[in-house]
């Protein structure tokens, strides 16, 4: 029985925040769990999931599949290279969203890129790689049109899988908008497909965590369908809470909001992305300030907490814009935020028009993770873009906020319990528990960045260097 092993590639030590995202890509546990139904014999790794890097003695088998992040695409091809080096005669095959984009830098490190969505072709390259191989090494994969033609993910095939305290599912592929920052689109296109509810039922009935986080890029992009999805949920009585990453427009249906707090519904990841309205047109979100503030007030009023993200460095954007994002997330009360940098990832429009126009740093792809300024803004320099997003975060979530939600949770536990006042502005202990972790990863960050750091510091203090001619110093 030919070996295959299955990798996503563990994040750099600079993006320090991947380090604490240990939830598995979907990909690979649909396309294991396909190939092992073929007959082979399938080990999926999520390095971040198992803690640490594969050695060079781990990496075993015929076969090494490999799906990777942008930023996680240089640690894929050195994963690739010991591969080759350790099991001579094996064939490599990537795919994933930054293979598919950039097919011909990906054939310098593998022997076959698999495009866009793989479940379709990955059974038949392995059998042929198996013998001759297929002629060509570029393979196209096929948009699937029935979701339900994919197999139940079989977890068990993941290793350290049983230290996953949340469960991801996936009820549909692509989104309906198309957002020029965004890969999903290019990915897996506007058409949104969805599972059947009585298939996303039985994954449900399977879940062993006491929370599962849905995959889907716009979860209630389909607005009946999401109300019956609700409704079967609420009736399953599941132990489980869920969160879901979502738009602001779902708010325009408040009976919604409703049923998905009663479904269980504890979190909501929303992309409010600007405070600004003309940098929310220059992205194309289709959605307004108003439409954030909307969706603010109706989630709180249902007692669902808000992760908000927001993305600097657009050509609209000011230096003022850090400083007013802090002001709208503390006013409004956002629970957690999550301020990234633009990043031009490839594939789409924002880096087609960066590096069409010479803006970008460099394509140093470990960087390409929203946490790292890559590309020079129209209206400041990229250090002030990146001193400007830490500088957000580290006002969010300050020691002086943290002491005064920590003073909330006493206030609420005695005089507010007492007083009958325990109402959703009553302050969970674990949102404090994730903004002390927050604190702690920004601190990090600086220590481990201080190079990248004085890479930027060099851009902005000698103008007639130009970014690649600058030593970035950093492995």
């Amino acid at each position: 029985m030919k070996k295959v092993l299955f990798v996503e590639p563990k994040a750099v030590e600079a993006n320090v925040f991947a380090q604490f995202m240990n939830l598995p890509l979907m990909g690979p546990l649909y396309l294991g769990t396909q190939i092992r139904d073929a007959g082979f014999d399938v080990k999926i790794v999520n390095e971040n999931l198992l803690g640490r890097q594969l050695t060079l003695n781990e990496l075993e088998g015929d076969f090494l599949l490999l799906t990777s992040l942008t930023s996680t695409s240089e640690r894929a091809y050195d994963l690739a290279r010991q591969f080759k080096q350790k099991n001579p005669g094996s064939t490599v095959i990537m795919g994933g969203i930054h293979a598919t984009f950039l097919k011909e830098e990906a054939l310098k490190y593998v022997d076959y890129v698999v495009t866009g969505e793989g479940e379709e072709v990955i059974v038949d390259l392995l059998k042929n790689a198996a013998g001759p191989g297929p002629a060509q090494r570029i393979i196209n994969g096929k948009p699937l049109n029935r979701l339900d033609d994919l197999p139940v993910p079989d977890f068990g095939l993941l290793v350290n899988s049983q230290k996953m305290r949340i469960t991801p599912v996936m009820t549909s592929r692509g989104c309906p908008y198309d957002c020029n920052f965004c890969s999903v689109t290019k990915m897996f296109g506007q058409g949104y497909r969805t599972l059947p509810i009585e298939r996303v039922m039985e994954e449900l009935r399977r879940v062993q965590t006491n929370f599962v986080f849905f995959y889907d890029d716009n979860f209630t992009a389909n607005i009946n369908r999401t109300h019956q999805l609700m409704e079967r949920i609420a009736k399953g009585r599941f132990r489980f809470e869920w969160s879901a990453q979502v738009r602001t427009d779902i708010t325009r249906y408040p009976d919604l909001v409703k049923d998905m707090k009663r479904a269980g519904c504890n979190t909501v990841y929303i992309g409010f992305e600007s405070v600004s309205n003309e940098t929310l047109d220059s992205l194309s979100k289709h959605q307004t300030l108003d439409d954030i503030q909307r969706a603010i007030n109706v989630f709180h009023k249902n007692s669902i907490r808000i992760h908000g993200m927001f993305i600097f460095g657009g050509d609209e954007d000011d230096k003022t814009i850090f400083n007013e994002t802090v002001r709208f997330s503390v006013k409004n009360k956002i629970d957690t935020v999550q301020y990234m940098v633009l990043t031009p990832l490839p594939g789409t429009e924002t880096y087609q028009r960066l590096e069409s126009e010479g803006r970008l740093l460099h394509k140093m792809w470990n960087y390409y993770d929203g946490l790292h300024a890559v590309f020079q803004p129209k209206n400041m320099t990229p250090f002030e873009l990146q001193r400007g997003m830490l500088d957000a975060f580290e006002d969010f979530y300050s020691y002086t906020r943290l002491l005064n939600d920590a003073l909330n949770i006493v206030y609420d536990k005695t005089v507010g319990r007492v007083a009958g006042l325990i109402n959703y502005r009553s302050y969970p202990s674990s949102t404090l528990a994730i903004k002390v972790v927050a604190n702690h990863i920004i601190k990090r960050w600086h220590r481990l960045n201080k190079d990248y750091m004085s890479y930027l510091v060099q851009l902005k203090t000698s103008m007639k260097k130009s970014a690649q001619t600058i030593r970035l110093n950093v492995f």
